[in-house]
Order: C-alpha cells, then structure tokens, then sequence
C-alpha cells in the first residue's frame, strides 16, 4: 500500500510536466473517458501503477472532469472483465489444464477510436486496449486454484472476442515421450493406409483415448522399414492434439501398450515441444544385424575381407526411395564391423554406422550406387534378408541422417 501510494506521488509528480499535461488535456477534452482508457495513454510513465489507478491520478493532477457513465472509448469493456471472467471459466471447465493464457479477437471500432485518440492526443506512451484487457483477465482468471498464467508455455489458450461477447478455449497438445522397441516385424512406424497398424497406432491411440484426445502424431529419433525389428530404444514422442485430459496414469497406459506384443516402450513422461525438437533433430550412430543371403558359395578367406568396409562409403540415394527423396551421393562411415557365416551363402553381419546409412544397399550395392559393399567386396550377388536395430548409441557423437 505505502509502494502504490508512492508510486500515485511519482505519477502526479510527472504531470507538472507540459507535454503530459498536454496529452491528458487532449485526451479529456475531446472525449469522455473512464480511469483505465485515460490512464492507458501514460502507462509507460509510471509502470507500477494498474491503468485505472493511474487514470485517477492524471484526472486530478489536470483537473479533469468525473468519469463519464459510458466510455467512449471502450464503452465499458474494462468494467465488464469480472463478467468476462465468469464466461471465460464456464469455457474453460470442460478442459484439464494447469498453465493458460488469455488472447483476444479485437473489436475493430474500439481499435479505430483507440488510433483516433493516439492521433489526437498522443500514443506513444500508451498501452493498446486488447493488451491491456489480456492482462486483466489474465489476473481475473488467475485467482483460480491451482491454474497460473503462463504466455510461453500455456497448457490452453482463452480466447475473448470483443464483437460477439464470447469465449473460446483451445488445448495445446500434450506431449508424452519415452523409448520404444519394435519386437515383430511386418508394420511401419507412423500411421499408412496399406497397413493395418503402425508404432503410431499401437502406442497413441491408448494414450490419445486417455487424453481424450482428437489425433495424434508420432515424432521418432529416426525411423526403422516396415521389415525392420528395432531391438535397441527408440526415442519417440506423441504428440496428442486438443487433449481434454492432461494428467495420464503413464505406468498404466505403459503396460497396456506393452501387452501388444509387438511394441515395448520405456519411461513414459510428459515433454514440452522443445523437447520434440530436440528428439528430431538426434542423429546418434546406430549398431544393426543384417542377414546377408548370398547367390554364390563363399569361403571363410573372403568373409575376411568384409572388415574393408570400416571407413567410408558413398551411397548414392537408393532406388526404392527415389521417389521421395532426391538423387544425391552421401558419404557415410562404417564404424566397426564383426562377421559370422551361418552356411556358405548366408553371413551374419553386425555393424556400427554413422546415422544415415542405407544398411539394406550396403550389404547388396544396390547396382553399384553404394560402394564399397558386401556384394562388391565378396564378388556375389548379396541380399539383406534381415535387419534389426540392435542399439541406438544416443551418447555418441551425432552424425547425419536417417536410419
């Protein structure tokens, strides 16, 4: 009380100044104004100050007349707020949130009469109405338990419009990540219409349904073919859209998505948006296990020459994804490479790459776009019959690419 009280002294201290007094005798002659419009116009003067205290005490610093009925400017808008609130939380009850914030869809009259008077009287130490009445209702709504404006980061979105009297409310999506393993083969890892399933499927629809959700949308540290196993953790996020529900029983929505079968994930926790960013933009090294199938016998002495592929490759963009990406030559390393021959035209390959790497046309060459390769090297036809994501070495150095 003693600060805003000193702050009032500040403030009528301020108005001995002509420019100031200029501007409220402007303001005051032209139109009837109430204490918050009037006290918008100084709101860079004194800051310490709410708007229609300091409309007060510019009206009697100059001598101004009583504040009129009805504002010419807002017609009022200001003193409505609390029954702006009331509508404002009727909307509101039907969303689970802890964060908001407040916009509004502006009247364009009261922004026309607003410019008029900045015109006339000037604007350049004024706060504009919507901002102002933001704030206000911001504060109003405030007072709620357990809910606290947030502008960065709000959990749901109040939206004011001045023309028809109504509030909207819209949901942020709610954000869940963690690490999965893909344990079958024969589905891909976002929803398609030429799959009956997906990773996307089998892990958001539980948690969307729990959300309450309208969609979701699956974010992965790269991604694994539909005939792919990705037997090492998977880093991903669900992105769930206009979720009614933000407080999720994760352990639960874990174990029922584990008794798919075919998907395992790990250390479900909400995440923020950035937090997504950061996932997409990973680009660990990677460990895979290919089955090599060849068309020709091969002996042990020739197996031995598959260590050659440690240190670079050049893998221009393979044919069974030309039509999506574009026809590029990459250079990507080959880390470490250790062999076993299953029979004389089937080897066991496990290999560690920089992310990125085409591990299918590394083992067949793909018609010479990827040398060196198995094929090359072992001087047969080769094929990779199988392929697993054994490990994602996400404390590693980040190379480029996709898997």
């Amino acid at each position: 009380m003693i600060e805003r009280a000193w702050r009032k002294i500040r403030l009528a201290e301020a108005m001995a100044r002509p420019d100031l007094r200029a501007v409220a005798a402007a303001a005051l002659a032209g139109h009837p104004l109430c204490d918050h419009c009037l006290g918008r116009l100084f709101a860079q003067v004194d800051t310490g100050l709410a708007n229609a205290a300091r409309g007060r005490t510019v009206r009697a610093a100059v001598g101004g007349p009583p504040p009129p009925p009805s504002c010419w400017l807002c017609h009022n808008l200001f003193g409505a707020v609390d029954a702006w609130a009331v509508r404002a939380r009727a909307a509101m009850a039907r969303w689970e949130f802890d964060t908001f914030a407040v916009t509004s869809h502006a009247d364009p009259e009261i922004a026309q009469r607003e410019a008029a008077l900045w015109d006339e009287a000037g604007g350049n130490m004024a706060e504009p109405y919507k901002q102002a009445f933001n704030r206000l209702l911001g504060i109003a709504l405030s007072g709620d338990a357990g809910r606290q404006p947030d502008l960065g980061r709000p959990d749901v979105i109040v939206r004011a419009d001045h023309i028809t009297g109504k509030v909207g409310v819209r949901a942020n999506p709610l954000f869940v990540r963690g690490r999965y393993r893909k344990l079958a083969r024969g589905f891909p890892q976002c929803r398609w219409r030429a799959w009956p399933t997906s990773i996307q499927q089998i892990v958001g629809d539980p948690l969307c349904r729990e959300a309450g959700g309208k969609d979701h949308v699956l974010h992965g540290c790269g991604r694994e073919d539909t005939d792919v196993r990705c037997l090492g953790e998977r880093p991903f996020a669900v992105e769930i859209l206009r979720p009614r529900r933000r407080r999720l029983d994760l352990a639960a929505l874990a174990a029922e998505i584990n008794r798919s079968g075919r998907v395992e994930v790990i250390a479900l926790e909400t995440c923020t948006r950035a937090d997504v960013t950061s996932l997409k933009g990973m680009r660990p090294e990677k460990t895979y296990r290919a089955l090599a199938r060849l068309a020709a016998d091969v002996g042990e002495d020739s197996c031995r020459r598959l260590g050659d592929l440690v240190g670079i490759v050049r893998q221009r963009t393979p044919t069974r994804v030309l039509k999506r990406r574009p026809d590029i030559v990459r250079e990507r390393r080959i880390l470490s490479i250790d062999w076993r021959q299953l029979g004389p035209r089937e080897i066991e390959i496990v290999v560690r790459t920089q992310a990125g790497t085409y591990i299918k046309e590394l083992v067949s060459g793909d018609a010479g776009r990827t040398l060196p390769s198995v094929a090359e090297i072992l001087g047969v036809p080769a094929e990779c019959a199988e392929l697993d994501v054994l490990a994602i070495h996400l404390d590693e150095t980040p190379g480029d690419g996709a898997t």
